[in-house]
């Protein structure tokens, strides 16, 4: 195989070599009962694990919390003021802001860029605050605006469906997903559903980039095969 067409193969495999898309669901597959729970799953090499934190704690600080998933509806939180297994609470053990604020945060395993977050919207109102961030995050006696400046996402309907949050604004490559009902309000109350992340790769780059890669490595094959016939020629 000649130079030219082994860089063109190698040119061709590095293009398609783009991780694809993983979406992690969480509508079954409940932990086990405990405060300070966490629930993991691995797609294609990547491992996403969501554990469950309120400002229960003194000063109203982040502490561990219990996660739930409850079969069919997704993934809340029972604080510490709730109680284990708060499933007959008013609240079902949704992801909310009553009393105190809950808050599901998501570590992977390698760093990824965010997709969208699907939720399913109770009580009419399902507003989110969400931070995102690299390397790992220390959330026991945090208060929330030690996080930083969160995103806010706002559901306007007030109709109790499924609810798609785009993450497009987080632009760059993270380590960690921290995911509260909203901050200083009261009637927020969600499940999450599905969380789809993409393992970030080195950059692949644009079609002029590769164009240009192309025909420069098709030079350097032809200096070479050029060069070689005439050495061959020399010898003859």
């Amino acid at each position: 195989m000649s130079f030219t067409l082994r860089s063109i193969l190698l040119a061709t495999i590095l293009y398609s070599t783009q991780a694809a898309a993983a979406e992690f669901s969480f509508v079954s597959g409940n932990p086990a009962d405990a405060f300070g729970n966490s629930y993991s799953q691995t797609l294609d090499g990547l491992t996403t694990t969501a554990t469950a934190w309120s400002t229960t704690g003194k000063g109203s600080r982040f502490e561990t919390a219990e996660l739930e998933i409850f079969s069919g509806f997704g993934m809340g939180v029972c604080n510490r003021d709730k109680g284990l297994n708060c499933s007959n609470a008013n609240t079902m053990h949704a992801l909310d802001n009553k009393g105190s604020t809950d808050l599901v945060l998501f570590s992977f395993s390698s760093a990824v860029t965010l997709g969208n977050l699907r939720l399913q919207q109770f009580g009419g109102d399902s507003d989110l605050s969400l931070w995102a961030g690299s390397g790992s995050l220390a959330l026991a006696g945090q208060k929330p605006n030690d996080l930083g400046q969160a995103l806010t996402a706002v559901n306007v309907s007030r109709i109790d469906t499924i609810k798609t949050v785009d993450l497009a604004a987080f632009t760059g490559a993270y380590d960690w997903l921290a995911v509260s009902a909203r901050l200083s309000n009261a009637n927020d109350f969600a499940k999450l559903h599905t969380l789809t992340v993409q393992a970030a790769v080195t950059p692949v780059p644009e079609a002029n980039s590769w164009t240009m890669l192309l025909a420069g490595l098709g030079l350097v094959g032809f200096a070479v095969h050029r060069r070689n016939g005439l050495a061959s020629r020399c010898r003859a």
